[in-house]
């Protein structure tokens, strides 16, 4: 009898944990296939594939007050306007199970010499993203150009920051 109530808490434990680790929460890998599937969406036109990726409710947003869709109903019309000059490219992607929650850095470019390279953060739900908010600046369109460090005017540097003299070595700085 203690062997069939012990067989019985087992099995009874096993289904409680497939239970809670059903389809609401995926692994790093599912992610990653949530983001490239995305990518490959926004890079071909395919708005089914792209809205497949966002909940129904789903809020996109580059705060603070940039862009702001709500849904599949404001997300269609935002995919449905890509031409095949678009293009969507993650290089590195960062995924926390427990949280269900990540970040890309990407490139968005757009037939032009310049691009959109930034960084997206991500809320999961049901293993599709919730909560979309972007961040990101105009660069180059080659990736490895955009995060270069030579043979650029840079914005803010040790030689324009406000320091004491004996710190700032403003020799290597353009």
């Amino acid at each position: 009898m203690k062997k069939i109530l012990c067989h019985i808490c087992i099995y009874g434990c096993m289904l409680i944990v497939s239970c809670n680790s059903s389809d609401n929460f995926i692994s790093d890998k599912g992610f990653y296939e949530v983001m490239e599937n995305l990518a490959q969406g926004w890079s071909t036109q395919n708005t089914e594939k792209a809205l497949n990726c966002f909940t129904d409710d789903a809020v996109y947003m580059e705060p603070p007050e940039v862009q702001y869709y709500r849904g599949h109903k404001e997300l269609r019309p935002y995919f449905d306007a890509l031409d095949s000059n678009y293009k969507m490219e993650f290089h590195n992607l960062w995924f926390n199970e427990e949280t269900q929650s990540g970040a890309g850095e990407f490139t968005f470019s757009y037939g032009k010499d310049t691009s959109d390279v930034g960084i997206v953060v991500v809320e999961l739900e049901k293993g599709k993203i919730n909560f979309w908010r972007e961040y990101h600046k105009k660069g180059p369109t080659d990736f490895n150009e955009f995060i270069s460090t030579e043979n650029k005017e840079w914005e803010w540097h040790i030689g324009n920051y406000p320091a004491t003299e004996e710190i700032i070595d403003t020799s290597n700085v353009k």
